[in-house]
């Protein structure tokens, strides 16, 4: 919204009664979460700082590459807060993006809960083999990194299995 000047967060605030806070950025807010959604590398160093700074626990990354390089491993370097990457947390529309294609293929349409069932089910297996990556390779619970381990192994090994 701030890059096409089109800010319409003010008026939403004043609609549903919540805070809105004049010419601040999210992560200069106390929050239980802080989730770029837009913007590539709208969360820098001192950004990254504040988040830490307020006591915010998680960082959940919704878009493609939100946050510097600097302040990834400056949110990653702190044990007060839980960093969840794009490639694990932004997997949730290219699932339901294939079980989309998934039904068109078929022929047939499932219940929204039938699709919620199974992208739920895709996630939790994301996390789990994030989780058992990072463990394994004696990262804690780095999610990020455990999420890049357990990707490259699964191309590593698809890849082994044709020969390469």
């Amino acid at each position: 919204m701030r890059i096409s000047g089109m800010n319409k967060v003010q008026p939403y605030a004043e609609r549903f009664g919540v805070p809105f806070f004049a010419g601040k950025k999210p992560w200069e807010v106390s929050a239980d979460i802080a989730m770029p959604c837009a913007v590539e590398n709208e969360i820098g160093f001192e950004d990254a700082k504040r988040i830490i700074e307020n006591g915010t626990p998680y960082y959940v990354e919704a878009a493609n590459m939100p946050a510097t390089n600097e302040a990834i491993r400056l949110l990653r370097s702190t044990s007060r807060i839980l960093c969840a990457g794009a490639k694990a947390a932004g997997s949730g529309g290219v699932i339901v993006s294939a079980l989309e294609m998934a039904q068109n293929s078929l022929r047939y349409n499932w219940h929204r809960a039938e699709v919620d069932a199974r992208l739920q089910c895709a996630m939790n297996a994301i996390y789990d083999a994030s989780v058992l990556a990072a463990e394994k390779y004696g990262l804690g619970y780095d999610l990020i990194a455990g999420n890049n381990i357990a990707a490259f192994e699964r191309i590593a090994q698809a890849m082994l299995a044709q020969g390469m």
